[in-house]
């Protein structure tokens, strides 16, 4: 009876081992890149800005998300120019990859990559 145990239990880490590769988080790099990144994390518009944090609301939401902006989070543009956190400010559209592109359980979802689609509050090219 244990070896048909032992054999499903291989096969469920197998396809697990698979999924998790499959559905690995890759961040945009400045520029672009050879790589196609993972989708965002969070799409919206600051709402407000305090140090190391951000308040953003999605697109129909009702209650903006505070997220954290770290020293190690990268900042740029759309188009691929860095910018210092101090020139954040509410009303830029921004796209957001958290870290590990998952929201966390329990605390505040720490952004890896932020870009603002501009500096000036204006929506994102499509």
């Amino acid at each position: 009876m244990r070896q048909p145990l032992v054999g499903v239990l291989a096969l469920t880490l197998f396809v697990a081992s698979g999924t998790v590769a499959a559905s690995r988080c890759v961040l945009p790099v400045p520029d672009g890149g050879d790589i196609t990144p993972s989708p965002a994390s969070l799409i919206g518009k600051i709402v407000s800005v305090t140090p190391g944090q951000l308040l953003v609301r999605r697109k129909g939401a009702a209650k903006p998300l505070r997220i954290v902006v770290a020293p190690s989070t990268e900042l740029f543009t759309v188009y691929g120019g860095d910018f210092d956190a101090q020139e954040l400010r509410p009303g830029q559209h921004v796209l957001i990859w958290y870290k590990d592109c998952s929201v966390p359980m329990r605390r505040l979802p720490v952004a890896a990559v932020l870009q603002v689609c501009s500096l000036a509050p204006e929506p994102c090219p499509t």
